[in-house]
């Protein structure tokens, strides 16, 4: 909060304007450092405090097209763009050549391959998904983590498709292979809305024997060595992180009302461990 200024007489304020003029430039302060949670230790973190992507932490992907989707990646400040304590995750309807193709959409998918992969831990994302029913049709952003070695397993913190039938609930999934050997849940946000009325937590916990996904502090779905047969052999190495914003797949394409740009934006994505 701004506190009034003080009233001083001619010659007081003619003196501070002087010293305020000529005095050194005030410091800039740090960035506030990502809050310890109880029992975890901070392990990574970006807060997005910058002006750009931070790229020792993340590889941005750049004129990728994948069969599972309509838009290519692109490293391109229209499509990843860092201001004001956000990552904005820009998908467009821009026609781009795409490696031998061409597709009608941008889009952007940032990874820690190489950089940075843990086994276990705490993995949280504070995001605020695209749109409203009507305009969010086809847009699919995703924050989930895959394992160093490209094998089996897939770990699903959240996928947030928009459109009529999906933008009120998140999903949460892990797999084995894309067979697809999986289990996956739509979830409800506990204290109601949905993730695109604003910034919602999302947190995936994982040990050796249990998962656990938390929305907004509250737990709502966990897998384990009883629920999943495979657990041991999908969860026991190392995972790197991906965060990406995708246009179309199997949500079906974005509609003529769908609005572009539309944008993932995320607050923070932290790492603990015990």
């Amino acid at each position: 909060m701004t506190r009034p200024a003080p009233r001083f007489g001619l010659a007081a304020a003619v003196l501070a304007l002087t010293a305020t003029t000529l005095g050194p430039p005030a410091p800039v302060s740090a960035p506030t450092p990502a809050p310890q949670e109880p029992g975890w230790r901070l392990v990574w973190h970006d807060e997005f405090d910058g002006s750009a992507v931070d790229r020792a932490r993340w590889n941005v992907r750049d004129g990728e097209g994948r069969d599972i989707d309509l838009g290519c990646n692109v490293d391109s400040p229209d499509n990843v763009l860092v201001g004001g304590g956000t990552l904005t995750l820009r998908a467009l309807r821009r026609e781009v050549a795409c490696g031998s193709q061409t597709r009608q959409y941008t889009q952007a998918y940032l990874d820690t391959i190489g950089k940075a992969s843990w086994t276990y831990g705490r993995f949280e994302i504070r995001a605020r998904s695209p749109g409203a029913p009507a305009t969010s049709q086809g847009l699919w952003p995703a924050f989930w983590l895959r394992p160093d070695d490209g094998g089996n397993g897939e770990i699903d913190v959240i996928e947030l498709p928009g459109g009529a039938r999906w933008y009120d609930r998140f999903t949460a999934a892990i797999f084995w292979d894309y067979s697809p050997v999986k289990q996956d849940t739509r979830i409800a946000l506990p204290g109601g809305g949905h993730p695109g009325d604003g910034f919602h937590t999302y947190v995936t916990e994982w040990d050796a024997t249990s998962l656990r996904w938390y929305a907004d502090g509250q737990l709502v779905w966990t897998r384990d060595r009883g629920t999943t047969p495979w657990y041991g052999d999908a969860f026991g190495k190392p995972y790197n992180l991906r965060l990406n914003f995708q246009v179309g797949g199997w949500l079906g394409a974005p509609g003529a009302a769908t609005r572009f740009p539309a944008d993932f934006v995320v607050d923070h994505v932290r790492v603990y461990q015990r």
